[in-house]
């Protein structure tokens, strides 16, 4: 799954922060991260609930 973000400042932390969890996040740009849901048994729902509490933190 890609995800980009708008703040290219956050991508090194948020992939800090899946990694973490035993996700696989991969920097594929400034602002673009790669994360790879079938390696961690990860369904998509769950990474939103990640990101979620990642913006409150």
């Amino acid at each position: 799954m890609q995800l980009r973000l708008s703040d290219p400042s956050y991508t090194d932390r948020l992939a800090n922060f899946l990694r973490s969890l035993g996700e696989t996040a991969i920097v594929a740009g400034p602002a673009q991260l790669e994360v790879d849901l079938s390696s961690a048994n990860t369904r998509p729902a769950e990474l939103e609930v990640y990101l979620r509490v990642w913006c409150v933190l």
